[in-house]
């Protein structure tokens, strides 16, 4: 499919990548009223939503019209196949193949939808009020920002994610500024701090987002058993914002004295996952987690994803055998939220989380790949499955409840 798009030459340049001879970027200024409206958003990780806060000031500022709509907002990356400009013309030509997903918007679809949807808007209006002037004079001074790509098929994934986290990055530096994160940092001092990076260009390895992805999805305050943490996977944004609320009104501080185990277990159980799957079950048979997809499907970062740095913090990090993706291991600590009690200002376990994953761990790892099975070996599909959440906290809560049982009847 052919997206022509009219462009003043001065507001069109193309630049050659320095490092990669097949890619090609272009950046454009056009008007808003000439965006085409059939762009697809496949590559783009991040659903636009209809309606809420991000579409209303970004519609905000473009009915303001008052030309800075280009300044005031990120604009949108476009994957192409193809990009050609037709200087005499003044047209320039997006080529965007109907299917796969490797071409359309790769960030900014918030935008793209607050843009189509004031247009649609506006000619509605125009029609209704029969031979009404057409609505693009009502926004004849904004114009957007594209930055369209081409060549970059195998470089997809990398971009998306990290332009889509842009913003949750520069949001968690700032925090750190704001000593948000110091509570936490005394928390886990002074072995596990050293690990944690708290600014995007800090050298430590593990980013303080991806902990408190790990600490929202145990925490019962904020997801109590009716609700399946899917927001720890999918929302690391929404989960800051949730970790530095002034009031604390979701108990994270409340994780002071657990705060090491949490980090702890989480390393454990993917450091330990390899042995729960392989595990005789009731039937004596073994699992072959060697034979299975998911574990041959990452290229990149094998090695970063299988080194544990909070499992034997006082002797390095420790290397595991398999990557074991937050998708799946993220449910399953998730489902440890049912050990999790609160005694006077904070949280404790009702029972050690390690030796309960040794003794139950095989049937929690079996039961969320099994998951994987029906989500075609996917763990962003099994990450976002509340069913899966649902499952593993139900399993593991009954486990917890009969295991005490046993001991006051044999009491």
């Amino acid at each position: 499919m052919n997206f022509n798009i009219p462009a003043l030459p001065e507001h069109v340049r193309t630049l050659t990548d320095p490092n990669q001879d097949k890619v090609r970027i272009v950046h454009a200024l056009i008007r808003v009223s000439d965006l085409p409206k059939d762009i697809p958003l496949d590559p783009d990780p991040r659903v636009p939503k209809v309606k809420g806060p991000v579409i209303r000031k970004i519609s905000g500022s473009l009915e303001s019209n008052d030309g800075r709509f280009h300044l005031l907002n990120r604009g949108i990356t476009i994957s192409a196949r193809e990009v050609e400009y037709d200087n005499k013309n003044g047209i320039l030509t997006l080529r965007i193949p109907d299917t796969g997903e490797q071409h359309g918007i790769i960030d900014g679809g918030h935008s793209y939808r607050a843009i189509t949807d004031m247009m649609d808007k506006g000619r509605r209006i125009a029609e209704a009020e029969g031979g009404a002037e057409s609505s693009a004079q009502d926004f004849d001074l904004q114009y957007v920002h594209l930055e369209i790509l081409v060549g970059i098929e195998n470089h997809l994934a990398d971009i998306a994610e990290a332009r889509n986290f842009s913003v949750q990055l520069k949001s968690w530096t700032l925090a750190a500024y704001r000593k948000d994160f110091e509570w936490f940092l005394e928390a886990i001092e002074p072995e596990f701090r050293k690990y944690v990076r708290t600014s995007e260009n800090d050298p430590e390895p593990i980013g303080i987002l991806d902990l408190i992805q790990i600490l929202s999805a145990v925490n019962p305050i904020l997801f109590p058993p009716a609700v399946a943490p899917i927001e720890a996977y999918k929302n690391a944004g929404k989960c800051l914002e949730y970790f530095v609320d002034k009031g604390d009104r979701y108990g994270y501080k409340k994780f002071a004295p657990i705060a090491k185990d949490v980090l702890r277990l989480y390393d454990h159980i993917r450091f330990h996952w390899k042995t729960a799957y392989n595990a005789e079950d009731e039937l004596g048979r073994r699992g072959r987690l060697g034979a299975r997809s998911e574990m041959h499907k990452r290229k990149r970062n094998r090695s970063a994803l299988a080194t544990y740095y909070f499992l034997d913090p006082e002797h390095g990090p420790s290397k595991g055998d398999v990557p074991v993706e937050k998708g799946f291991a993220l449910p399953v600590i998730a489902s440890f939220r049912a050990l999790v009690e609160e005694k006077g200002k904070f949280f404790r376990w009702s029972t050690s989380p390690f030796k309960f994953f040794d003794e139950h761990g095989s049937k929690l790892v079996k039961l969320i790949m099994a998951y994987s099975d029906s989500a075609n070996s996917d763990p962003h599909v099994v990450g976002r499955d509340p069913q899966a959440y649902t499952a593993l906290y139900t399993e593991l809560r009954r486990w917890y409840l009969e295991g005490r049982l046993a001991k006051l009847e044999n009491a």
